[in-house]
């Protein structure tokens, strides 16, 4: 929390993932040994409201659902966390095969945040989610909600082989979709605008991976 809060930006925004153990309760729950369980789950609830503490310093933990933000300046957008990801060696925030987490997305919504990255079977190129031994690891079911709702920003991680971004030209036809791939320039803003809504996405995993720097987006709302 201390290196998130010397950036200089007015909004900090914060989502957990699958080795947060004790922000999901749920998991506490599920893994407290014998005659532990109230302690822990008690220590959780103390972890959660930590994360949630820092928010007169700009700091906002996100927990799953909409989030909507004003700047100073008057403008304003909106956000969809979700910390989630499939269920992968018994982490946190995970969910089984066949549930869906995703289909009550509101169309919206200008940011798409998840820990996880989606999965998309059927377009060509775009590999975000691919791991280090040439397999897909992100979430279909998710692909077919960011299609639905084509956010002008996704962002996530988990995949940390999978960094980079596409740019995504949703059509119909599939050979009509763009996909462009690209790496961040040290110093250089991946420039999204207002023109690029309702059929255009940018999806970031922004996973460190080796010695990369973050990413610089430069959104217009």
């Amino acid at each position: 929390m201390q290196d998130i809060q010397t950036i200089d930006a007015e909004l900090k925004l914060v989502i957990a993932g699958n080795h947060d153990l004790d922000l999901d309760e749920e998991w506490v729950r599920t893994n407290a040994e014998d005659g532990e369980e109230e302690e822990d789950i008690e220590d959780s609830r103390k972890c959660v409201s930590f994360m949630k503490s820092h928010e007169k310093e700009g700091v906002y933990y996100l927990e799953e659902g909409r989030h909507e933000f004003k700047l100073k300046d008057g403008r304003s957008f909106s956000v969809w966390a979700s910390p989630y990801t499939p269920d992968f060696n018994g982490y946190a925030f995970a969910y089984g095969k066949d549930e869906d987490r995703f289909s009550n997305i509101p169309e919206d919504i200008d940011i798409l945040m998840t820990h996880g990255p989606p999965s998309f079977t059927d377009e060509l190129g775009y590999g975000l989610d691919v791991s280090v031994k040439g397999e897909s690891c992100g979430c279909k079911v998710l692909g077919d909600a960011v299609k639905r709702v084509k956010p002008r920003l996704h962002c996530f991680g988990h995949v940390h082989e999978g960094r980079g971004a596409v740019k995504m030209q949703w059509s119909e036809m599939r050979n009509e979709n763009e996909r462009v791939k690209m790496l961040p320039d040290d110093g250089k803003a991946l420039s999204i605008s207002k023109e690029q809504g309702g059929t255009r996405s940018v999806l970031v995993n922004a996973a460190v991976w080796g010695e990369t720097k973050g990413w610089t987006i430069d959104l217009d709302i």
